[in-house]
């Protein structure tokens, strides 16, 4: 009968001093991939030039790529900030070499590549949020998040960029009115829809706040509880609510309603106070 024979202890077949190293490099890494297997799997990270920047949380590489920053939202083209924010951004990464860590999904619905930029060793997503020229935006996968809602808490506490008195009051911000939905608005009433984030520092319950357009349509949120740095969809067709955890959904049902060239969403607290506007100027990208 044979018997098995341990290959790295005393007694089995003698083998040099340099083959047992490289054996116990072997069988460490086996293990690992055994029981870790994503642990060995490199980073996916790629080094580009930044040709323009598009504002204050996308960027245009060389060769054409769009990338979108993860994590972060700054203002959109005529909102508040919108141009500190772009600017920002600017001294940051255009004409410069960046790195590039791919997010996961990798692409937005607007064909944007998702990622974490680094200009050196500034992780620029991280470096919006703390210097107050964005705010947390918490969209699908994002491994960074209470990280990155103490540097937004950082941030507010010492009134920066848009936190400073006058500026953002929240606790909810309106971050886009896509009004222009593929095809007839009437026929995909769902393809119309306003994003609004929690930009506060906990959780905001939604009942009794209301949004209008500027031919006073208004909805009025029945219920949900919005966590900080997360969105809520309100969609201009029916479904069914989502009301708890992570991105919530609710359904305006009574859709198309805004205008595609030009309209205002009014966002009101459930005292009746306007806490934010965002004026619709054609189609933008989030």
């Amino acid at each position: 009968m044979l018997r098995p024979c341990n290959l790295l202890q005393p007694g089995g077949p003698r083998l040099s001093k340099n083959l047992r190293q490289r054996l116990r490099i072997v069988f460490s890494h086996l293990f690992l991939f055994i029981f870790f297997p994503f642990s060995l799997l490199p980073v996916p990270v790629s080094a580009a030039t930044v040709a323009a920047v598009i504002d204050g949380d996308t960027i245009m590489l060389t060769g054409g790529t769009r990338v979108r920053y993860v994590g972060v939202n700054t203002p959109e083209h005529g909102q508040p900030f919108y141009e500190e924010a772009k600017r920002y951004n600017e001294r940051l990464v255009l004409h410069k070499g960046v790195r590039l860590k791919v997010n996961k999904p990798e692409h937005d619905a607007f064909g944007r590549v998702l990622a974490y930029v680094y200009a050196g060793d500034v992780l620029v997503n991280a470096r919006l949020i703390a210097e107050g020229v964005g705010h947390l935006f918490v969209i699908g996968s994002f491994d960074r998040y209470e990280e990155w809602l103490r540097l937004q808490k950082g941030a507010q506490r010492q009134h920066k960029g848009m936190w400073r008195p006058g500026g953002v009051p929240g606790p909810l911000l309106i971050t886009t009115v896509h009004a222009d939905a593929e095809g007839d608005d009437r026929s995909k009433p769902n393809g119309e829809y306003v994003r609004i984030c929690n930009v506060s520092d906990g959780p905001v319950e939604l009942k009794g706040f209301s949004i209008q357009d500027t031919a006073q349509h208004r909805y009025i949120f029945p219920a949900g509880a919005l966590d900080p740095g997360y969105t809520v969809l309100l969609l201009s067709g029916t479904g069914q609510d989502t009301t708890r955890r992570g991105q919530l959904r609710f359904y305006w049902g009574d859709g198309p309603i805004w205008n595609n060239d030009k309209d205002t969403a009014s966002l009101f607290d459930p005292s009746g106070k306007l806490i934010d506007s965002f004026h619709v100027q054609g189609d933008v990208s989030e």
